[in-house]
């Protein structure tokens, strides 16, 4: 998965503006990000990736390039 996808998939999934979801987006930059959300996020993106994530990355997942590089680890595995 790549940025545009990812960026796709945020959108749909925090209910915002393409726009506002930048490279180095975070919680924090971001309104919608909250917690429940990030789970509806990662759900999202296991399906549509075909991966699964470990729930111990959970905590790491709080900037666009985070999650970037995690995906990309979860395919290696």
């Amino acid at each position: 998965m790549d940025f545009p996808e990812l960026r796709q998939l945020m959108a749909d999934v925090f209910e915002c503006d393409l726009a506002k979801i930048k490279p180095d987006s975070t919680p924090d930059t971001l309104e919608a990000w909250d917690s429940l959300r990030l789970l509806d996020l990662i759900l999202a993106i296991e399906q549509q990736a075909r991966i699964e994530i470990s729930p111990d990355r959970l905590e790491e997942m709080v900037s666009v390039p985070t999650i970037l590089q995690i995906i990309s680890q979860s395919k290696a595995a």
